[in-house]
């Protein structure tokens, strides 16, 4: 997940959340530092917890607003909009990750000229395993012969040894 924002001079900029808490704030201690008044030194934080994101606001003047509402702790979901001050930050999938890639590339694609049976096609074309290679014109080798005990010899051990009658068992290959 990441964090998204524009600094006061335009610059676009982005932040990518990890295992470690970040804060928000004016000083040169926070992680992000917004020069803005309306920002706390400290005035908010970001960590990970239980495998969602968390925004805390660190008992700041002005508060942590998240989508327009004032948050003392909140939940984070892709597509929120944290407000810090005067500063904007869009909570945000990483590009490789979720459905909206997908559909870019695929309309990129599209926008290239491929037709959407072609994109399909290569779709399936990567999903499906390779097939089986086509079988060779040798026959297959013939199975080993496995001698059984004649039924009479069966009481004396090693008796029969010399009686027993070869099978063969031919075993049939799918295709």
């Amino acid at each position: 997940m990441r964090l998204r924002y524009t600094k006061h001079d335009g610059t676009q900029m982005e932040f990518q959340l990890g295992q470690q808490p970040i804060t928000i704030g004016r000083s040169a201690d926070a992680d992000i530092v917004l020069l803005d008044e309306r920002v706390s030194r400290i005035h908010c934080g970001v960590r990970l917890w239980d495998g969602d994101f968390y925004i805390k606001d660190l008992k700041s003047r002005n508060g942590t607003w998240v989508n327009n509402e004032r948050v003392d702790v909140a939940k984070l979901k892709p597509n929120d909009v944290i407000r810090v001050g005067s500063t904007i930050f869009n909570f945000e999938q990483d590009p490789a990750v979720g459905t909206d890639t997908a559909i870019h590339e695929i309309e990129g694609k599209m926008d290239l000229g491929k037709g959407y049976t072609t994109i399909l096609r290569e779709i399936v074309s990567d999903a499906v395993p390779p097939s089986a290679p086509a079988p060779s014109a040798e026959p297959p080798p013939e199975p080993p012969r496995i001698p059984l005990p004649a039924e009479d010899d069966a009481s004396e051990p090693g008796a029969g040894l010399q009686k027993r009658k070869p099978i063969t068992i031919k075993l049939k290959r799918r295709e």
